[in-house]
């Protein structure tokens, strides 16, 4: 085996050891970051205990092993990841901390009808990721929902299915910008592709949920404390919504996102006229490291799976069994998503695997494996808004579950046959 521009020489028993150990150490490092995850372990810490368990399995050396942490360490897109990492939640804290969203989640909810406030309240917090954001939304569809006399199972299934938009298209979505930065294929591409994926992601969630609730009129007293004039609605939303306007656009124009991001912080800053102790306090506040070192964790693991041949050494065995590669990873796939129910740790742990089984990864591949991740994630007893929601709501699994399945496996496998359609016609 040869690593870094050097070659070992070992014994023909040696390197069939080798060859063994090598896929087994992947295996293990993959159950054993699930197990992590699952636990609740902070999944940069779980890919860093699986990055050394696959080094201990290819016989690393620890000079080797360094070098492989430095290199991860010392890519620019390290760092740039963990800085979008941590500037995307700031914005958020920002704008909950000033008001911005509460003006926001106002001014719909006195412009929407009801059945479009449902929808559009958890897709906010979608666009706003924060720990807990199940828990924001969740009582303010709880009021929409006594008015429209929805079963706690409905209100379970409208917060976890909206919310969850930002994954196909959100540019501020910080899996879709992993994605992006691991498989190498502009993210705008990916936006591209997965836009129509998300207008049929709506359309069942609508079916499976709005379509059969009747609107409600709202009554003189509630439409008083709600009363906005058009002008005043058009100025408070813009207003209240700058900060991510300003983020999205920016990088659109082509600044760098972090830059971008800075400059939306700033807007926050200047339209509400924080003070430099105000500036620096909710700064403080908002900052969090473990989004930083999950991306430390992210790059150190993808690095240690590109130079251990442990996914090398998988192929002999999946075409033995006669299964194609693609179809392996697709399984692998599934069901780390659906263990860990994280999908910032299965992006982690599936894009690098992908990449050494396949060479490359093209716009094809790359979002069936992102759609997988995604709907594995959403359906998972473990995925942390399901199980906010349903203990908020004090709803019943299997009965949300008739609902989210069924809509899921559906979304999944129509999104499948759109996107092989659009590259393959």
């Amino acid at each position: 085996m040869a690593r870094f521009g050097g070659a070992r020489e070992v014994g023909f028993s040696s390197l069939g050891m080798m060859r063994l150990l090598e896929p087994l150490g992947l295996l293990v490092s993959l159950i054993l970051i699930v197990i992590l995850v699952m636990k609740r372990t902070n999944y940069g810490a779980a890919l860093l205990i699986g990055a050394l368990i696959l080094a201990l399995f290819s016989s690393l050396t620890p000079e080797e092993l360094f070098k492989i942490f430095f290199e991860a360490l010392t890519d620019p897109s390290t760092w740039d990841l963990a800085l979008i990492t941590t500037l995307i939640p700031i914005l958020a804290f920002c704008m909950r901390k000033t008001g911005m969203v509460d003006g926001l989640v106002a001014s719909m909810r006195a412009s929407l009808p009801a059945r479009a406030t449902l929808a559009f309240l958890p897709a906010l917090m979608g666009a706003l990721p924060m720990p807990g954001g199940a828990l924001l939304s969740a009582p303010l569809i709880e009021d929409e929902g006594k008015r429209l006399r929805l079963t706690r199972e409905e209100e379970s299934f409208i917060n976890v299915w909206f919310r969850h938009w930002n994954f196909f298209v959100y540019p501020l979505s910080s899996t879709l910008i992993l994605v992006s930065s691991l498989s190498g294929v502009s993210m705008f591409t990916l936006i591209k592709v997965q836009f129509l994926p998300l207008i049929l992601y709506l359309i069942l969630g609508y079916i499976f949920s709005l379509r059969g609730i009747s609107e409600y009129r709202k009554d003189n007293e509630a439409r008083a404390k709600e009363k906005f004039r058009a002008g005043e609605l058009f100025r408070s939303v813009l207003l209240n919504a700058s900060p991510i306007i300003i983020s999205i656009l920016l990088n659109a124009l082509g600044l760098p996102i972090v830059i971008a991001l800075l400059l939306g912080i700033t807007s926050i800053f200047v339209l509400k006229r924080i003070e430099f102790k105000g500036i620096v306090r909710l700064l403080v506040d908002g900052f969090d490291w473990k989004p930083a070192f999950a991306i430390i964790g992210v790059m150190c693991f993808r690095y240690m799976v590109k130079e251990s041949g442990g996914v090398e050494g998988i192929l002999p065995y999946s075409e033995g069994l006669g299964l194609p590669p693609t179809i392996l990873l697709l399984l692998i796939t599934w069901m780390i998503g659906f263990t860990t129910a994280m999908p910032t740790a299965a992006v982690a742990m599936i894009f690098p695997m992908a990449i050494s089984m396949m060479g490359s990864m093209d716009s094809i591949l790359t979002c069936i494996l992102y759609l997988t991740i995604i709907f594995s994630y959403i359906i998972s007893p473990m995925h942390l808004c399901l199980i906010l929601t349903i203990e908020y709501y004090e709803s019943q699994l299997q009965k949300v579950y008739r609902r989210l399945i069924p809509a899921s496996l559906v979304s999944y496998t129509v999104s499948l046959a759109i996107i092989l359609a659009t590259f393959y016609t």
